[in-house]
């Protein structure tokens, strides 16, 4: 069992289109891309996925089995993939927080999708894989997940500008092996939808977490942090990182 990341970037992505700064221009000339923040976790030869933003994740997924869909939110970059993935030939049920406008037309033509509203703090089960919904502090209605397996628990925290009480209350009474938190924006930025690093790196302490990683990052931070030599508290994860849950 592992919990694999697609991207680890914010909705840009990068290279950004014809942007030359030296993040953009290191992946553009190493053929190198890092896409919108998802993840899946694969359990043998079934997969659950963390939000669908990317938009050929019907591709990456052809031929596999995917046996849940968990969407922290209908902006773009978290489940633009679904409006291909809609046409697979295999049911998919897909739990998401309560939303009445969702994303484009995918709640009126659903599809192989099947949408399953759920609330705060409720728990569904996958795969004997544990799932609650957090709510985070976001310009959308959004869920984090924490997910408990037989041997790990882990927190996915995107995306947030930060944790209600109601959620750091619940998430300080569980041990967390593993965290993962929004932390898109540098200190010149502390106000907005999102975290600075700074911010989220002070939730991953006061958690306590065992092994705490920043995502959803912007090519705008990870160019200061390189240019002004910073040492984080916590690293970035990066696209394509696999993290062994057994």
């Amino acid at each position: 069992m592992k919990l694999k990341f697609l991207g680890t970037a914010d909705s840009a992505g990068f290279p950004v289109h014809n942007c030359l700064c030296n993040v953009c221009v290191y992946h553009r000339e190493k053929g190198l891309q890092n896409l919108s923040t998802s993840a899946y976790i694969k359990i043998d030869d079934s997969h659950i996925l963390l939000d669908a933003g990317i938009e050929n994740i019907s591709n990456i997924f052809d031929g596999k089995k995917i046996k849940s869909i968990f969407l922290t939110h209908f902006h773009a970059d978290h489940c633009l993939g679904l409006l291909r993935l809609r046409h697979s030939n295999d049911y998919i049920p897909c739990y998401h927080p309560k939303d009445e406008n969702g994303f484009s037309d995918l709640f009126k033509h659903k599809h192989s999708i099947g949408y399953n509203e759920i609330k705060e703090f409720e728990s569904i089960i996958v795969e004997n894989i544990k799932f609650t919904s957090i709510p985070l502090k976001h310009s959308k209605n959004t869920f984090g997940y924490f997910i408990e397996t037989k041997n790990v628990n882990i927190a996915y925290l995107t995306d947030c500008s930060g944790l209600p009480i109601e959620s750091m209350k619940f998430l300080k009474n569980k041990k967390i092996d593993y965290a993962f938190i929004d932390a898109c924006y540098d200190e010149r930025k502390n106000t907005g939808n999102h975290l600075n690093y700074i911010q989220a790196s002070d939730i991953l302490d006061e958690l306590k977490v065992k092994n705490g990683y920043l995502m959803h990052i912007s090519h705008t931070t990870l160019e200061y942090i390189l240019e002004n030599n910073i040492i984080l508290r916590y690293k970035y994860v990066k696209a394509n990182d696999e993290f062994y849950l057994d």
